[in-house]
């Protein structure tokens, strides 16, 4: 099993298909394409995501919590044979992520309620995660899928992603289903831009970038997407 800890600032923006095809023209002469790009529009995010019973999760995010988690699995393909789990974590303004890389079979099991495939792994991060799928009764609530163009620039641990064409599924919840229903989730069509680093973001990325031209935001592709449900007050606003 693979594991994986990293803290990051995260910076995140709207912006159009067009000013997003300018962005990807200018990064890929400073860039390298992240490692999973196998074409030119990038590769493919399927990500299902957890809440407790009482959507702590979800209220937490919309009640600006200085600190607060999310849970998801992660995969890239139907075809995929494992599957990463990971926990997002805010602890006032900076982002960790922690995953740890489970089979296939462990993530079908953990959709289908049966949290205990989470201890088979012996490892730290998911022996947390079951105390707190058990404690506060944890249910898989929401898909997200998108197209991701991603770039990395190695010195300074720079990460920039392009997220196109976010849909979500609120009715299968089967995290390796070929056919999923998609819905889209950003009624306006416009992609999201994530500005990802360590300690410093290089002043000729902000540069390249241009970052003035957009208004930072707190998007959340989870929070976005719950609204489907109608449960809450929030989602018509």
């Amino acid at each position: 099993m693979q594991r994986l800890s990293v803290k990051r600032s995260e910076l995140k923006y709207y912006v159009h298909p067009l000013e997003a095809l300018a962005l990807a023209a200018r990064l890929k002469h400073v860039m390298q394409s992240d490692q999973h790009s196998t074409a030119n529009n990038g590769y493919t995010v399927r990500s299902l995501y957890f809440d407790s019973v009482d959507d702590r999760c979800l209220d937490e995010k919309q009640g600006g919590f200085l600190n607060r988690d999310k849970y998801r699995l992660r995969i890239y393909d139907s075809r995929d044979r494992k599957a990463k789990f990971e926990v997002k974590s805010k602890r006032n303004n900076q982002i960790s992520k922690q995953s740890a890389t489970i089979s296939r079979h462990s993530a079908e099991a953990i959709v289908l309620g049966n949290h205990r495939e989470l201890l088979q792994y012996d490892d730290p991060i998911l022996q947390q995660v079951y105390c707190t799928f058990v404690a506060q009764q944890f249910q898989p609530k929401v898909i997200v899928e998108y197209q991701r163009e991603a770039y990395v620039f190695d010195p300074f641990n720079v990460r920039i992603t392009i997220d196109k064409h976010i849909r979500c599924s609120t009715s299968n919840l089967s995290l390796f289903a070929d056919n999923l229903q998609l819905l889209p989730v950003i009624q306006s069509g416009n992609f999201v831009l994530e500005v990802k680093f360590d300690q410093v973001l290089p002043n000729f990325i902000r540069n390249l970038l241009q970052l003035p031209r957009f208004e930072q935001m707190a998007i959340s592709k989870y929070v976005l997407s719950r609204r489907f449900f109608k449960t809450h007050q929030w989602e018509d606003a």
